[in-house]
C-alpha cells in the first residue's frame, strides 16, 4: 500500500501507544525485574539499544507497552520531541515507560527508519510545535502526534531517503568532529607560542644573566 492522500495523517500509517505509567517510584531489580526504556535511555543518534534497557519492578498487565525491534519511540514530553527506532537481538522486549510513546507501523509499507526520519524534520517539528500544551513542561499528546499529516512514498524512495539522511548525519558528524580537532590544534599552537614567549623572556631577565656592555670595548686593557 502507498500513501499518496495529501490528508494522510500519522495514525493511518501507524498504530500510536502511550508508555506504561508507574503508579510509584520505580525499584530497580536486576534479577527478576522487567527490562524497562526511560526517556534518558533514547540516545542522539537515533536508535536505542533494547538491551541497555534497564530492570524494574513493576505490576500491571504490560503486553501492550512491549517494544520490539524496529518499534519507534516519540519523545512526548520536553523541549525534544523527536522519534528514536528500537534495535535489538530477536525476542528482546522492554517496556516503554511515560512519557515515551510507542508507533508500530501498518505492515510493511512504512520503513521504521523513514517513520523516525520523517517526524524529525523541520516540517513535522513545526507541526508538534504548535501542539505542544504546557509552559514548564511541554507535552505533545497521543491526539496531537496522530493528527500530525504526513507523505509516505513508496518504499524504495523511502530507502534512498533514510540512506541520504544517514550519509548526511555522518557528514554534519565529521565535520564537527573536524572543527573540534582544528579547534584543539589551534589552541595547542597558540598555548606553546605563550610558553615559548615568557621562556625567552625568562631568560633574557634573569639577575644572573650576563649584559653586554655598550663601554666593553673601550674598558679593555691594552697590550703596549
Amino acid at each position: 500500500m502507498i500513501y499518496r492522500d495529501k490528508n494522510t495523517t500519522l495514525a493511518d500509517v501507524c498504530d500510536i501507544q502511550s508508555g506504561f505509567t508507574a503508579r510509584s517510584a520505580l525499584i530497580g531489580d536486576e534479577h527478576t525485574g522487567v527490562p524497562a526504556l526511560q526517556l534518558g535511555d533514547l540516545r542522539g543518534d537515533g536508535l536505542v539499544e533494547l538491551s541497555a534497557a534497564s530492570r524494574f519492578r513493576l505490576e500491571g498487565k504490560l503486553d501492550r507497552y512491549m517494544v520490539a525491534p524496529g518499534d519507534v519511540l516519540f519523545r512526548s514530553r520536553g523541549e525534544n520531541n523527536t522519534a528514536t527506532v528500537a534495535v535489538g537481538g530477536e525476542g528482546e522486549r522492554a517496556v516503554a515507560l511515560l512519557p515515551l510513546m510507542i508507533l508500530r507501523a501498518h505492515g510493511d509499507a512504512v520503513l521504521p527508519e523513514f517513520l523516525m526520519w520523517l517526524i524529525n524534520q523541520p516540517e513535522a517539528q513545526r507541526y508538534l510545535d504548535s501542539s505542544a500544551q504546557g509552559t514548564k513542561l511541554r507535552m505533545i499528546k497521543r491526539k496531537a502526534l496522530e493528527k500530525m499529516p504526513v507523505s509516505i512514498p513508496d518504499l524504495a524512495t523511502q530507502k534512498l531517503v533514510v540512506e541520504v539522511g544517514r550519509l548526511a548525519e555522518r557528514e554534519s558528524a565529521l565535520l564537527r568532529e573536524l572543527a573540534r580537532k582544528k579547534e584543539e590544534f589551534t589552541s595547542f599552537v597558540l598555548l606553546r607560542q605563550v610558553r615559548n614567549a615568557q621562556l625567552h623572556g625568562n631568560e633574557a631577565g634573569h639577575p644572573g644573566a650576563r649584559q653586554p656592555s655598550k663601554r666593553a670595548g673601550k674598558n679593555q686593557p691594552t697590550n703596549t
